[in-house]
C-alpha cells in the first residue's frame, strides 16, 4: 500500500487528488419559520424562502420527500463521480443523537452536506472554523475523524474560538470571530477572504486567520453584499488567469488580485438561486458544473475548459453548490 499523501492545498485550481464530500441527513425545520423567514436568511434562494413557512415544524423527508430523496441521490452521485476519477473521497461520520440535539435554534435543524464551511485547509494547516449559524456549529463533530487522520499524517491543526450562539434573527449583529470555508479562496500566498454578508465570516474572523498565518501569506479582505452568504457564491478560479465571477456580489468592486484575469460573468440571480459561481474545480481548466447552467458551460468550453455536468438542483435550494459540498485535502499543481 502506498503511504498516505501529505495534506496540502495551496490553490483553488490544483488537481483534486483527495477530498471530503458531505452527506445528506434528515432534519426538522424550525417551527418559527411558520411566521416568516427572517431577513438574516435573505441569502437563501427565492424558491426556498417561499417554501420554508409551509415546511416549518416538519421533517424534510415528510415536508418534501421528492426533494429530500433527490438531494441524497445527487450528493451520493457527486461522491461516486469523484471516486470514479480516482480521487480519494472521505465522508463525515454520522452525528450522534446528542450531537444532533446540540446547538438547536428553534428546531432540530442539522446539516452535513456543505463540508466546505466548517473546515479550512491552507497548505498543511487544517482549521476547524467558527460558523455563524448556531445550528451548523455541530457539523465539526462529524469531521473530527478526518481532521484526526490529517493530523496523524503530519498536518497542523487549529480551532477558531467557538462563538457564543445567537438567535437566527440576530445573526447580523452577532459578535465573532466567525470564519467559514466558503469565504476563503486560495491563490498561493495570496488568500481572499469574503466578509460582510452578515451571515458568515466577519472581520474578526479575517483578522484571526491573518494572525494565524503570519507572514507566510497575504490575506485580502473582500467585502460582500448581504444578498450572498459566501465569497464562493460568485467566484470560481477555474485556472490561473480565468475565473467565473458575479460582479454584483462585490460591494467594493472586483478584488485587485483578479484585475488582469479573464472573467466569465454570471448575474446575481443565477449566483444566488442556481449557485452559478460555485463550481468544483477538478484540475486547471477542468470543472464540474450544474447541468442546468448551459450558458456557463458553453462559455467555459469557449475558453478551452473541460466541462463535466451533474444534476444538482435538489442541493442548491439550501444555498450551496458543488464547491460547498466538498473540501480538498490534497491538490497538486502540475509541474510546468
Amino acid at each position: 500500500m502506498p503511504a498516505p499523501r501529505r495534506i496540502h492545498v495551496t490553490h483553488e485550481w490544483g488537481v483534486l487528488e483527495e477530498t471530503v464530500v458531505g452527506r445528506v441527513i434528515d432534519f426538522t425545520f424550525p417551527a418559527g419559520l411558520a411566521h416568516g423567514v427572517p431577513d438574516s436568511l435573505g441569502f437563501l434562494p427565492e424558491r426556498t424562502r417561499a417554501q420554508l413557512p409551509r415546511w416549518a415544524g416538519r421533517s424534510w423527508s415528510e415536508a418534501d420527500p421528492e426533494g429530500y430523496g433527490a438531494c441524497v441521490a445527487q450528493v451520493e452521485g457527486l461522491a461516486r463521480f469523484l471516486t470514479g476519477r480516482g480521487t480519494t473521497v472521505h465522508r463525515p461520520r454520522a452525528l450522534t443523537p446528542m450531537e444532533l440535539r446540540s446547538y438547536e435554534d428553534g428546531g432540530q435543524f442539522s446539516m452535513q452536506t456543505f463540508v466546505r464551511d466548517p473546515l479550512l485547509v491552507i497548505g498543511d494547516h487544517v482549521i476547524e472554523t467558527a460558523l455563524r449559524l448556531p445550528a451548523r456549529y455541530k457539523e465539526r463533530f462529524g469531521l473530527r475523524p478526518v481532521i484526526d487522520e490529517a493530523a496523524a499524517r503530519g498536518a497542523r491543526r487549529s480551532v477558531v474560538p467557538p462563538p457564543a450562539p445567537v438567535p437566527v434573527p440576530d445573526l447580523r449583529t452577532a459578535t465573532g470571530p466567525f470564519l467559514e470555508g466558503g469565504d476563503v479562496l486560495l491563490f498561493g500566498k495570496d488568500i481572499l477572504v469574503g466578509h460582510g454578508s452578515g451571515a458568515a465570516t466577519d472581520m474578526a474572523g479575517v483578522r484571526w486567520l491573518e494572525e494565524l498565518l503570519g507572514d507566510d501569506h497575504r490575506v485580502h479582505p473582500v467585502p460582500l453584499s448581504d444578498r450572498v452568504i459566501h465569497l464562493d457564491d460568485g467566484l470560481t478560479a477555474v485556472r490561473e488567469g480565468l475565473a467565473v465571477v458575479c460582479r454584483e456580489q462585490f460591494t467594493d468592486g472586483l478584488p485587485a488580485l483578479l484585475a488582469d484575469w479573464e472573467i466569465i460573468e454570471v448575474d446575481l440571480w443565477d449566483a444566488v438561486n442556481l449557485l452559478a459561481g460555485n463550481s468544483l474545480v477538478l484540475a486547471p481548466g477542468e470543472v464540474l458544473v450544474d447541468e442546468r447552467l448551459h450558458r456557463l458551460a458553453e462559455s467555459l468550453t469557449a475558453h478551452d475548459v473541460t466541462v463535466h455536468t451533474l444534476p444538482y438542483d435538489a442541493v442548491t435550494p439550501f444555498a450551496g453548490g458543488f464547491r460547498c459540498s466538498h473540501h480538498p485535502l490534497v491538490r497538486t499543481l502540475p509541474v510546468r
